[in-house]
């Protein structure tokens, strides 16, 4: 599976409305509905998504690959990034996360707004909290977390700088320890890139135990 990022170009993103479907979205961004099309789309949020590209839900935030991309897609990242986590956990003897939707929504929105506003912290433009945008996407929890970071350019790269982070004035590893908490059982992931910005590369994980 390919990780490399760096010849990624600056993708949009598109929330579903009623009655829209992948095709009709395609035409919107594309001018071409065509299967090959709206595949594209659908590669890009299969971990989103699901199995079945019929079943978009509203208010989900879909990544809109540009028209030349074709080399590395969003749900490539998505996967590899979290293999990365759940081997670091069974090192552990961590069990493993599970991916969630909703956790990808507010990851992946948080990632692009970073990327689109050329920031990286914690509260998005908008002043929105890690656990706002979580809330925002339907996720309610008992328990929650996010990492971020910018400018690491692959999965490995950015998962070595979270595990591998200096302690804090206080000893804590904050990035390592949301990865390897045991009170975490979901994760989400989201990446952008941002082409005139002072990192490039923006990366969210947002971790949580649902109610």
């Amino acid at each position: 599976m390919s990780t490399t990022v760096t010849s990624f170009t600056s993708a949009q993103t598109y929330t579903v409305q009623q009655g829209d479907f992948l095709s009709a979205i395609a035409q919107k961004f594309y001018g071409d509905g065509s299967e090959a099309s709206w595949q594209k789309i659908y590669e890009a949020n299969k971990a989103l998504i699901g199995p079945d590209p019929t079943q978009l839900q509203i208010g989900m935030v879909l990544v809109i690959p540009p028209e030349d991309s074709g080399i590395v897609v969003p749900s490539d990242i998505v996967s590899r990034l979290v293999e990365l986590v759940n081997q670091e956990r069974g090192k552990n003897g961590l069990a493993p996360l599970n991916l969630n939707p909703q956790l990808i929504q507010s990851a992946q929105g948080h990632s692009q707004d970073m990327a689109d506003h050329n920031f990286m912290g914690h509260n998005g433009s908008d002043g929105s909290s890690p656990f706002d945008r979580m809330q925002q996407a339907g996720y309610q929890f008992s328990s929650a977390g996010e990492n971020v970071a910018a400018g690491y350019t692959t999965p490995e790269s950015v998962m070595d700088g979270w595990m591998n982070e200096a302690p804090d004035s206080n000893g804590h590893r904050g990035h390592r320890e949301n990865i390897l908490s045991s009170n975490y059982h979901d994760i989400g992931i989201g990446y952008a890139f941002g082409q005139a910005t002072q990192f490039g590369h923006y990366w969210t994980q947002d971790f949580g135990t649902h109610l």
